[in-house]
């Protein structure tokens, strides 16, 4: 939670609050949104496909495949919670949790330099596909301890008008 460091008070208000957005501060959420910062266009979308009872869950097939076709062209960094099948989505029980449409959408047609996610907090870790480089940049490990560094990587502004 962003709050860490406030009176305990301000805490369980925050939790209470319908509109999280409400009480965050310094930073930018983006939910099926296209921010530009610096010339750096990033996408961000919080869908997935069905996993447990989780927030932002959609039915595998058309309804992610919807929410894929949102994403626009032309985005620099792509940030989804979900992983694409085959990068950073190998649950320890052995399966893959990452979404086929997703990978289809983002090869195929968005094409950013970066994919950044998480959600499967096992396939923490960077993966290539040679043309994109895929992030799973999971804060927390398989036993929710947030014990992943952060990733850190650095991308062109050349291309910008700066």
């Amino acid at each position: 939670m962003p709050m860490l460091g406030n009176p305990r008070e301000d805490i369980e208000s925050a939790i209470q609050t319908e509109n999280i957005r409400d009480v965050l501060v310094n930073c930018t959420y983006i939910e099926d949104q296209l921010i530009d910062v610096m010339g750096i266009r990033i996408y961000g979308t919080p869908w997935q496909p069905e996993f447990c009872n989780w927030a932002f869950n959609l039915p595998r097939g058309e309804a992610c495949i919807n929410a894929w076709n949102r994403i626009p062209n032309n985005v620099d960094i792509l940030v989804t919670h979900t992983p694409p099948v085959g990068h950073g989505d190998l649950c320890c029980s052995g399966v893959r949790a990452g979404c086929v449409d997703l990978l289809t959408t983002v090869q195929k047609r968005v094409k950013p330099k970066y994919h950044v996610f998480g959600h499967i907090h096992e396939g923490y870790g960077i993966t290539s596909d040679g043309n994109i480089i895929y992030v799973n940049a999971s804060t927390c490990d398989i036993n929710y301890k947030p014990n992943n560094p952060p990733i850190v990587f650095d991308i062109s502004l050349t291309h910008n008008k700066f």
